[in-house]
Order: C-alpha cells, then structure tokens, then sequence
C-alpha cells in the first residue's frame, strides 16, 4: 500500500512537472514573440519620432516658403497695378498724340492755304502796297503791318514744328510705356512659375513628410495589435497556470513611492505630453530620482513583468476580487511573472522608460480592469487619501 502511494504521489508529480514544462516552454515562445514585435515597434516608433523631428526641424523651412510664396503672390499684384496703371496711361499718351496730330494738321492746312494765297498773289503786289503810299506815315504804317505779316507766318510755322515735336515727343513715350509693360509681364510671368513652383514643393514636400508619417504610425497599430493579441495569450495560458485570489486580498494600500508624495499629474482627462492626444491619464504620476524603490501597494501575485510602448518597463499585481495595481515606467524590474509578492515588496526601480518626460512612478489602481482613481485606495506617508 504505502508503495502504491509512493508510485502515485510521483506519478503526479511528473505530470504536474511535465505540464509546468509545457507551461514555461509556451509562456517563453510567446514572451520571446512579444519582444520581438516590441522591439520592432520600438525601432517604427523611433522611426516615426525621426519623421516628426524632421518636419519640426525643417518647419522653418517650410515658413520661409510659405514667406516666399507671400511675396511673389504680392509682387504679382504689385505687377497687375503697375501694368493696369501704364495700360491707363498709354490710353491717354495715344488720346495726346492724336490731339497734337489733329491740331498740327489743321495747323498746317492753315499755313498751306496761306502759302496758296501768298504765292497766288505774288510778291509784287506787296511791293506795290508798300511802293503806293502817298507819305511818309503811310509808307511806314503799310511797311509794319506787312512786318507783322510775315512775322505771323514765321510764328505760325514755329507753332506747327512746335506740334510736331510734341507728337514726336508723345510717340516715344508711349513706346517706352509699352516697353515698360512688356517688362512688367515678363516678371510678373516669371514671379508665377517660381510661385507655382514653390507651392508645388512645399506641397510635396509636406505630403512626403505626412505619409510616411502616416505609414510609419500604421506599422506602429499593426505591432500593438500583435502585441495585445500575444498579451491577451499570455495571459490565457498564466490564468490557467497562476493561482488567484477570487476575493480582494483586503486592507489598505501602501502608498508605493515612500518618501515622495508630490504628485506631477493626477486620474483625469489630459493632453498626453508626448503623443498630443487629449485622453484619460489613468493614473498617478510621483515624481522620484531615477533607481528609487517602487513598492508593492498590497501582497498579491504577479501578473505582468514586462516591457511596453507606452508604459516602459512594468508591473501589474493581481491582489485577487478583481482588484489589481499597475506600477510603469521602471528603471529595472524586480520581480518575475508568476512570483507572489507582500506588501512593500520592491517590484520596479523608478525610471523613465516608455512614453515619459521624466523620472516618475506611474500608479494605477484597476477594477475589473478598468482604471480608477488611486487616492481613495492608499494613504500616502503623512495620511492624506
């Protein structure tokens, strides 16, 4: 009897031992899986932080472009003034040129027709005028008004030169006007294909930039969804391997970071300070010197010991009744899955892995999983809940 016993009693032994052994073999694929879809989504993620430190580097760059597409476009309007303005102003040169041109030509007709009756009438009958006056008064007073004859005549063609020169004058102006104008297009041409340019690369540099913003930020999804469907087996298979508490181990929480009890962010809705995202910080941030002791908050059993993402090196700690604490960020792990801790057990180092600006203690308290507020949990060094 007592040898049948001893029999049976290693007999259940080895199964248990072979089924630990395939427990351990499963759990250790699945966790060497797990780290090598973190490790890639770390390298994607450094990836993506390059690309964004890119676009924030050459963001000057890209102002300077957005500047110098403000420039051409006010030069080109600048350039539409200018050419509305001399369009105006050859309008009105060439309404002064056909003035001049239709008062020279009356002018002239004037002078032709006077030059008619002149050469009609013949030089000698203005001898004879001048020859036929009866005295002296006369002789002069006929003598000055031929005088001033011709000299109306040498002013009246002095006149119509001058008319000439003026349309003359005009003419060049207006050409140099039109020059002016051609110029104007020419630049206002040449400031439109540097502005479309300009806008076509700061478009596809920008659009480069983005998508692969984007591609990166994609991989990124698919390696967490690896990383939750791996997560969700490994903790299938320790459920079924690690023995829970089905009630709340009881009593109040040790306040985690002894020593510390500044908070730098407390359970609320917040714009997360490294991904931009408007979202519920689901915890407690203590700020602590990196390598300070982070401590167990109740006794409980070790359910996650790991790296993640956003949380860096981590702790959850199942305290049995659906009650479990979440200690991120760690320097350095101190526990193992699997491994019963007490009370004031050391289970991280305080770092600042993950997605942190600092060194801190990231604390969390979960019912059934889901995240509460901490305070009302645990009493911190000096009693305050």
């Amino acid at each position: 009897m007592k040898r049948f016993l001893r029999i049976l009693i290693i007999v259940t032994l080895l199964i248990s031992t072979l089924g630990f052994s395939t427990f351990a073999a499963e759990l250790s694929d699945l966790q060497e899986q797990q780290t090598q879809v973190q490790a890639n989504q770390d390298m994607a993620t450094s990836q993506l932080q390059a690309v964004q430190e890119e676009l924030t580097e050459n963001l000057q760059q890209i102002q300077e472009l957005n500047t110098n597409i403000t420039q051409y476009e006010t030069e080109i309007n600048e350039y539409n003034t200018q050419i509305v303005t001399l369009q105006d102003d050859i309008t009105k040169t060439e309404e002064e040129i056909k003035k001049a041109e239709d008062n020279y030509n009356s002018q002239k007709k004037l002078l032709d027709d006077r030059l008619v009756t002149m050469y009609q009438a013949g030089t000698t009958e203005y001898l004879d005028v001048v020859l036929s006056s009866k005295t002296i008064t006369e002789f002069l007073s006929n003598y000055y008004l031929l005088s001033i004859l011709a000299d109306s005549n040498v002013d009246f063609l002095d006149t119509i030169e001058q008319q000439k020169q003026i349309i003359e004058d005009e003419k060049k102006k207006l050409e140099e006007q039109k020059k002016q104008i051609d110029t104007a297009k020419e630049e206002k041409e040449k400031a439109s294909i540097i502005l479309q340019n300009t806008k076509v690369m700061k478009d596809t540099y920008t659009s480069q930039l983005t998508d692969q913003e984007k591609q990166i930020q994609s991989e990124i999804d698919a390696y967490q969804a690896q990383l939750n469907q791996l997560e969700a087996e490994i903790q299938s298979i320790t459920a079924d391997s690690l023995v829970i508490n089905p009630n709340y181990i009881g009593g109040e929480m040790l306040w985690p970071v002894p020593g510390y009890t500044k908070l730098s962010s407390t359970f609320k809705m917040r714009v997360h300070p490294i991904t931009g995202v408007y979202k519920l910080h689901s915890g407690i941030d203590i700020p602590a010197p990196t390598g300070t002791n982070f401590l167990a908050a109740n006794d409980g059993v070790v359910v996650k010991a790991g790296y993640n993402t956003a949380y860096g090196n981590m702790v959850m700690i199942d305290h049995g009744g659906g009650v479990s604490t979440l200690y991120a960020h760690g320097d350095k792990i101190m526990v193992t899955l699997g491994q019963t801790v007490k009370k004031g057990d050391v289970v991280l180092q305080v770092g600042e892995t993950g997605y942190a600006t600092g060194p801190h203690a990231h604390f969390e308290v979960r019912i059934n999983g889901t995240p509460v507020d901490p305070l009302p949990y645990v009493t911190n060094q000096n009693g305050v809940n």
